[in-house]
């Protein structure tokens, strides 16, 4: 037993388990890369949440064991950073956010640093989650414009290689209709997430009141009557098998059109305070027009007679 101990306690093996700890901060980066170009879909929610528990119990065990450890130290320093943007752009996402916000916070409160060093990389992060997170509102804000999309149409070409569908985009003004164009086989199936690409191509669109008759002729979308994509501009074959080629312009690559959840839950609690606000204001006013009626019948009656 003492030979265990002496082993368990020797800082040079403390060191080496420490390197499993990259293994998290792997897995952070790779989220990070998901949210941006793909959309998370849960095939099993309830089994992926019991996973990143169990998975995160173990990572906080792992960073008490070796909270001594130089290597410890720097992954925690980087995964407060990393998960920012997991925070950002996946908000509402709570089987995955909440065991590896756990995580990443106990990484950073248990490494074994000087307290002067802690607290100043402790305010750091702070004001970069408060700034970031300041910055990508109201960004977002300014560059999206806020739509209600409502799917009209879907479909998938012939040879299996393209999906397309048909949004009906409500705005400020009469609306309008989008024809988008995806690659339907970059979809990944990882068991109890599927990864559904967000690589879009807009073919048309046009301002409503219209109506789109779609259908595919081979190759080629045709939209009521007329060609405006044809796959095999984007298909190339390399070493026998179809690859796409979609590197124009024209493709958009990342997930910053779709509608945010944090954006809904912050219009919520606006939408809430509001409410508040308004219910207290006319609470006030009541108790102002009670107060005032009180007052009038306090005053003594003019019983003077009239000359």
């Amino acid at each position: 037993m003492d030979k265990v101990m002496k082993v368990l306690n020797n800082r040079w093996f403390q060191a080496f388990v420490s390197l499993l700890g990259i293994a998290y901060t792997a897995m952070l980066l790779y989220f990070d890369y998901i949210v941006f170009f793909y959309n998370i879909e849960y095939t099993d929610r309830k089994t992926f949440a019991i996973l990143a528990s169990v998975f995160s119990v173990l990572v906080c065990l792992l960073d008490l064991y070796t909270r001594h450890s130089p290597i410890t130290c720097i992954l925690a320093m980087i995964n407060m950073p990393a998960f920012l943007p997991l925070l950002l752009l996946d908000w509402g996402n709570w089987p995955l956010l909440v065991p590896a916000f756990i995580v990443t916070l106990f990484g950073f409160f248990c490494c074994h640093m000087n307290e002067t060093a802690k607290t100043i990389f402790g305010t750091i992060f702070l004001l970069l989650y408060i700034l970031g997170g300041i910055a990508f509102f109201l960004v977002m804000k300014v560059f999206r414009v806020n739509t209600v999309d409502t799917l009209i149409e879907q479909g998938v070409s012939p040879s299996g290689a393209f999906r397309y569908y048909v949004l009906d985009v409500q705005n400020k003004s009469t609306g309008k209709k989008c024809v988008y164009i995806q690659p339907n086989t970059l979809d990944e199936d990882k068991g109890f997430i599927k990864l559904n690409t967000t690589i879009k191509k807009l073919v048309k669109q046009q301002s409503n009141p219209v109506e789109f008759d779609c259908e595919w002729s081979g190759t080629k979308m045709i939209i009521n009557g007329e060609e405006y994509f044809d796959e095999l501009r984007y298909i190339s074959e390399q070493n026998g098998q179809a690859v796409y080629d979609i590197a124009d312009r024209g493709w958009n690559y990342t997930f910053f059109s779709i509608d945010y959840p944090i954006f809904t839950t912050i219009e919520n609690i606006k939408g809430k305070l509001d409410k508040l606000y308004d219910k207290r204001e006319e609470t006030t006013v009541s108790e102002t027009v009670s107060d005032d009626s009180s007052d009038k019948s306090d005053e003594p009656a003019d019983d003077s007679p009239e000359e």
